[in-house]
């Protein structure tokens, strides 16, 4: 074990230093050592001042076409906008191979024919060597299976394993060798649920 403990919703009102305890808005408090704490997730200022985002500085998007609500010819790609799912850099990544086509059509004038679900994947470090592999999308969360193929993974989605670790590692290369260069994966931008299993069977 390594005592962890969870404290779900726990909204953080002020941290009482003196007595090395995290308050939250609640009343509740949770004492503390050493305390590493993550703020709020907002955008950039200068989206903020440009007036075309909110206040949390970030543009008010159709989460399926990357749209701007306010301003038709703009178009938002990567953590600027609002969509409703990770910032990692997958989503951004499966979001622009459905972005271009969607984009030469709105400089023709014709209804755009792409529509991103969402799609995100990413690997979490779960110590010791192992890794979490995680593929979701706005509607639907993390679920059990194997990644990229079905059944045979080799990778397995949701459970700490070496594999996972490896896979990451050998990512990283992808990334820079394959990905930047412009090349595509063989992976679908849309979530694939082959391989996967429903909630229900878990």
């Amino acid at each position: 074990m390594r005592s962890i403990r969870l404290a779900a919703d726990f909204a953080v009102e002020r941290i009482d230093d003196e007595r090395r305890r995290l308050v939250a808005y609640d009343g509740r408090e949770l004492p503390f050592d050493l305390l590493v704490t993550v703020p709020p997730h907002t955008g950039q200022q200068f989206v903020v001042d440009s007036g075309l985002g909110d206040d949390a500085g970030f543009v008010p998007v159709d989460p399926h076409t990357l749209r701007s609500r306010e301003h038709e010819r703009i178009f938002v790609l990567g953590d600027a906008s609002d969509i409703p799912t990770s910032k990692a850099g997958s989503v951004a990544h499966f979001a622009t191979e459905l972005f271009v086509d969607n984009f030469l059509a709105a400089v023709a004038g014709q209804p755009l024919p792409n529509s991103f679900d969402g799609h995100a994947n990413c690997f979490v470090e779960s110590g010791r060597g192992q890794a979490l592999l995680l593929d979701f999308n706005y509607d639907t969360q993390p679920l059990k299976g194997a990644f990229p193929l079905p059944v045979a993974g080799p990778m397995r989605l949701l459970t700490p394993s070496r594999v996972n670790h490896l896979g990451k590692l050998a990512f990283e290369q992808v990334y820079w060798r394959v990905l930047l260069p412009g090349h595509r994966l063989p992976v679908t931008a849309h979530l694939s649920m082959a391989g996967k299993k429903p909630a229900e069977e878990h």
